[in-house]
């Protein structure tokens, strides 16, 4: 089939399979007499495959890396080795950021409920009184997305001109709405 054809049947475009040929993962079996590529169905699977591989983040280096892998082995034993070091990186590659998305998670889920504490506070958001606050001193840190929010208020407040109104040292209003709404952590958070 021609590359036109080829580009429709796999659902890409024409430039993507030429960029492919130039990556060495895919080549046309021959070409007409005009110049024309010519590819066979074996291509059809790879590029198929390609995408697949592409939607669950593996890179083309590392699917040119696998088709070599299995090119230079004609039975298992010869290939097995080095696609399982190729598949074991991967993997840990894939653990990582299944821990970085967990840590996400995690920080926008503890935001989220410090956050529904401050609609109960009369307080300016800010680096000098936020931290004090009973709801995020219960817990062992404040969450990444709740810094940044903390930041952002404080930066906001600077360019306005506005220092962070503080309370008084010891104030017992600080979010004494808040922390009576049972919204703290407990240890099985």
């Amino acid at each position: 089939m021609r590359i036109g054809d080829l580009a429709r049947k796999a659902g890409t475009t024409m430039r993507t399979i030429r960029y492919y040929e130039q990556l060495g993962l895919i080549a046309p079996a021959a070409r007409t007499r005009g110049g024309f590529r010519l590819y066979e169905e074996d291509e059809l699977r790879k590029l198929r495959l390609i995408k697949n591989l592409q939607l669950v983040e593996t890179s083309l280096s590392q699917v040119k890396a696998i088709f070599e892998q299995r090119r230079r082995g004609r039975i298992a034993s010869e290939v097995a080795g080095g696609l399982s070091a190729l598949l074991e990186q991967q993997l840990r590659k894939v653990q990582q950021r299944i821990a970085q998305f967990r840590a996400m998670e995690t920080s926008l889920q503890e935001t989220i409920e410090i956050l529904r504490c401050c609609a109960e506070c009369s307080f300016e958001p800010g680096p000098n009184v936020c931290p004090r606050c009973p709801v995020i001193t219960a817990r062992s840190g404040i969450p990444l997305h709740m810094q940044a929010v903390i930041g952002l208020a404080h930066c906001a407040n600077e360019s306005a001109g506005h220092p962070s109104r503080m309370p008084a040292e010891g104030s017992d209003r600080l979010l004494t709405a808040a922390t009576s709404n049972g919204s703290r952590r407990s240890d099985t958070d």
